[in-house]
């Protein structure tokens, strides 16, 4: 009883992840005379309840601007930021954003190199120039979803508003099959869900000019029996239109094990606990591919999906590492306690991916940050998550892998949307290191197979 109400307890605090700011960091690179200071934040309310500003805090080198003290349910707010320099040279200032719905303040950061100072244009924060600052960045929005073989509409889909790898709104269609709401200039990933229907999910950048989606969707195949004979009946392969465009979406089954692995035990009702559904402490590296690639068909997204889930379902005891690789491999986050849940999230939503893929550097990495945080008797893992082939260098990537396993370090591969021609050599390399490989190829997979994972490696009895 104990462990359901913390439980009851920590999924109302993780509700706040739900919301929030659309970046937790701006990088104004070079400053030199003339150029702007100034970097707008964005924050939405979909709390369902009324928000308000508490308070920013800065020094004087700052200035701030805001749209409203008070932010309506589904409304926007604007804070505008002006950085007036007082000094030449490198800097970074972290400015808290005290909310009343949240004890913590977000706190957003500004950096980069001031080569010039100069504040002839005065030191004021520009104003919005009395415009009504919504309506410039939330703009009306339909959806509409059709039976693709009768054209008839599909009432009560689900559509929901994936943005940064958390859900920022879900709507559902009326008996015309149409959602109309308002939405907020961006990238999505937009999952599709109905009664009786193949589900499908798509990314896709709105604005004023694409403001609209129309997507089909497919009943699943039907078997039909006829004395001793039964006949598969085919429906047409799944497809998305949006308005001209048609993106093939390939069926996934869903999994069943839903439980977030680490409050497994807090959800058994009407039995005693079982004293066996206990987990190790976890040292858990996260190479993650950034290269260019994953910004394709809403990997990236769905990789922080999966990233987020898991990062709520951690314990203070456990201990994460994320490492980004692509041209050159980079330590995010080093031997994070689950603790910090709210500066892990925002690292994994400030994640942005360029450059070509060098999994051999970035897999060195990896095994060398697990060592530095090895948790003796623990879960000590590195979990690979790639869209595909990477360039192992001069490493001798099967002996790497060999010998860490043999130290008690695994390894499992979290392939995003992979080609199946790829997946010979992830799964090779997970076998190697007592490890699964998986594919995430929808949104439901994200939530769902990496905890899987973890619970299985991290269960004290294996």
């Amino acid at each position: 009883m104990r462990l359901l109400t913390i439980l009851l307890i920590f999924v109302s605090q993780s509700g706040l992840s739900q919301f929030g700011f659309d970046k937790i960091e701006h990088d104004f690179g070079d400053i030199k005379a003339g150029d702007s200071r100034v970097v707008d934040i964005k924050f939405r309310n979909t709390t369902g309840e009324k928000v308000y500003l508490l308070r920013i805090k800065h020094g004087r080198e700052i200035k701030s601007l805001v749209s409203s003290k008070s932010i309506m349910p589904d409304s926007l707010l604007l804070i505008r930021i002006k950085f007036n320099p007082i000094e030449t040279g490198k800097f970074k200032i972290y400015i808290p954003i005290y909310l009343s719905n949240s004890l913590e303040p977000f706190e957003f950061s500004i950096q980069g190199y001031v080569k010039e100072i100069d504040n002839s244009m005065g030191l004021a924060c520009p104003s919005f120039d009395n415009k009504n600052v919504e309506k410039t960045l939330v703009f009306d929005f339909t959806a509409t979803v059709l039976d693709r073989k009768t054209g008839e509409p599909i009432k009560d889909a689900s559509i929901t508003f994936v943005t940064n790898g958390t859900v920022s709104q879900i709507e559902k269609t009326n008996g015309r099959g149409v959602v109309k709401t308002s939405a907020l200039i961006g990238l999505y990933y937009f999952v599709i869900d109905a009664n009786k229907y193949i589900g499908s999910e798509f990314p896709k950048y709105i604005n004023k000019r694409n403001d609209s989606i129309l997507v089909y969707l497919d009943k699943p195949k039907v078997i039909v029996e006829e004395g001793p004979i039964a006949l598969l009946v085919e429906e047409p392969v799944v497809v998305i239109e949006e308005k001209e465009s048609i993106i093939e979406k390939p069926i996934t089954l869903p999994l069943v094990d839903t439980i977030p692995f680490l409050k497994e035990e807090a959800l058994v009702v009407a039995e005693e606990i079982p004293i066996e559904l206990v987990y190790k402490s976890n040292n858990i590296v996260f190479l993650l591919d950034v290269s260019t690639s994953m910004n394709k068909e809403g990997k990236l997204d769905l990789l922080k999906a999966s990233l987020i889930e898991m990062v709520n379902g951690l314990r203070p005891e456990d201990r994460i590492t994320l490492i980004s690789y692509s041209t050159f491999s980079k330590v995010i986050l080093d031997g994070t306690s689950g603790s910090e849940k709210e500066l892990l999230i925002q690292k994994i939503q400030a994640i942005r991916a360029q450059g070509v893929t060098a999994g051999g550097d970035g897999m060195k990495l990896a095994y060398k940050q697990a060592k530095r945080n090895y948790i003796e008797g623990g879960n000590n893992q590195v979990i690979m998550a790639t869209d595909g082939k990477f360039n192992r260098g001069a490493t001798n990537l099967d002996r790497l892998v060999t010998k860490n396993f043999q130290r008690g370090i695994g390894i499992t591969v979290l392939g995003i949307k992979n080609k199946p021609e790829n997946a010979e050599e992830m799964q090779s390399i997970a076998n190697l290191g007592g490890g699964n490989y998986l594919v995430i190829e929808s949104y439901e997979d994200s939530k769902q197979l990496l905890i899987n994972e973890i619970k299985r490696t991290s269960r004290l009895n294996n």
